[in-house]
């Protein structure tokens, strides 16, 4: 879909796609119907002035609008509430012109945790583990296999699935060669681990893994993404598996700063200018689709508990309310972080781990949003709250956190990095060339 340009209060117009929004909707179920019959208001709410029966619509809803240049999320409470005058007496605003809005039944505090899950459900259908079979993944709740043979086990990060694995190898020949060398080295062997990445934390994860890899023999090799390295890490802590290698990409082993509880609703403004910008730059929609999924469907279930578009201060207890989250804070008093290396781990396998740090183009409009997040040498008042990233990250992680190991370091990695690029990000990684070579050449111990 191409672009399309919606005029906005910014100097100069923010290009908008809403593909990816679009996509996220019809992923997700974003948009709810209106009830059949609206819940009557009082007479004497529908005798004010300017009363419409629209008003009357029980559904509260999140947007996308342009704030001089950058796109925020907006929460609107139910047009009742305003006609009661609540919203402003919480301080909720509407800033620049409406480019997306998905309306839905409210979700309060006591309904995160339920919904939570039913997002997790959206984003990763199929959980639990999986079999690449004859080019396709199937379900293996409970496989049995033994011998001497090694296995290969993939794991995913947030807001994605397993599928992701062959759609991004698939798509170029080198991820193919790479795939066919797995085949040649593994045969059968080939596993994914689908996972729950924000209702639940990285370390019940992975004993859910250790549960599924029972009934495997032999050897263990693990390639894992983003969140996935948690996962991983926590397997290795806690289980003595045949863990022989990792590779870690892109993984938070020391946490990101976008799950810092402080710019959590800078992230999910973030997340969203970046799925934008990504779309149109014309990357493939499976790079996108996790990154706008993930912040609409927070957003969507967040909107009212964090009190998105308002001027009242963010409470740090928010982002314990995703436990997914709150595992990946970068932040000093992280208490799983200490847990996972507060003592050696079980298992001491080979480690490889591959870094990034993305820097855009500038001069493209629709990525001038990018330093209202990422600038550490700009100290203006006015932008502390949009910052997120202190240093260099691939979008998502923070790239000096992707090969932190503890201290002491569990271990000494073999380490690819990208440093600076303008190509390869968080979602993409897996059709860089220079990193299936890496990935290609990685010897795993006998």
């Amino acid at each position: 879909m191409n672009a399309t340009v919606v005029t906005s209060t910014a100097a100069e117009p923010l290009p908008f796609n809403a593909a990816p929004w679009e996509a996220a909707d019809a992923g997700l179920g974003l948009r709810e119907p209106a009830p059949a019959a609206s819940q009557a208001l009082p007479i004497s709410m529908r005798r004010r002035r300017g009363f419409t029966p629209s008003m009357a619509d029980p559904r509260a809803s999140v947007s996308l609008r342009d704030d001089d240049g950058v796109l925020r999320w907006n929460y609107e409470p139910p047009a009742a509430q305003v006609l009661r005058g609540r919203s402003r007496r919480a301080g909720w605003f509407g800033f620049g012109e409406v480019l997306q809005r998905f309306e839905y039944e409210d979700i309060g505090p006591n309904r995160i945790a339920q919904s939570l899950v039913a997002l997790d459900a959206r984003l990763t259908p199929q959980q639990g583990l999986r079999q690449w079979v004859d080019g396709a993944l199937v379900p293996a709740p409970a496989p049995q296999l033994d011998g001497a043979q090694p296995t290969l086990l993939l794991v995913h990060g947030t807001f994605s699935n397993s599928d992701m694995w062959f759609d991004q190898l698939g798509a170029t020949p080198a991820g193919q060669a790479l795939l066919a060398q797995w085949k040649q080295v593994y045969g059968a062997r080939i596993f994914a681990f689908d996972h729950a990445t924000l209702s639940v934390a990285p370390w019940l994860n992975a004993l859910d893994l250790h549960r599924a890899l029972r009934g495997i023999a032999g050897p263990l090799d693990v390639v894992c993404h983003s969140r996935g390295g948690l996962v991983a890490s926590w397997l290795l802590r806690l289980a003595p598996v045949r863990v022989r290698q990792v590779v870690f990409v892109g993984s938070p082993l020391g946490g990101t700063s976008l799950a810092s509880p402080y710019r959590l609703r800078a992230a999910l403004d973030m997340l969203a200018n970046i799925a934008n910008a990504l779309s149109l730059a014309g990357q493939a929609a499976s790079t996108v689709f996790p990154l706008a999924a993930g912040a609409a469907g927070l957003a969507k279930v967040l909107g009212k508990t964090l009190q998105l578009g308002s001027a009242l201060p963010l409470a740090d207890a928010a982002v314990a309310l995703v436990p997914g989250l709150a595992s990946q804070q970068r932040v000093t008093d992280n208490a799983e972080t200490r847990a996972l290396f507060g003592d050696r781990w079980l298992v001491q396998p080979q480690f490889a781990v591959v870094t990034a740090d993305f820097e855009p183009n500038l001069d493209a409009p629709a990525w001038k949003f990018w330093t209202r997040f990422r600038n550490p040498g700009l100290q203006l008042a006015s932008l502390g709250a949009d910052i997120v990233f202190p240093g260099a990250n691939d979008l998502v992680v923070d790239t000096d956190a992707m090969s932190f190991f503890g201290q002491p370091a569990q271990g000494e990695p073999q380490v690819l990095s990208l440093g600076k690029t303008a190509t390869t990000f968080h979602t993409n990684y897996f059709r860089d060339a220079a990193v299936l070579k890496f990935m290609a050449g990685l010897s795993p111990p006998g």
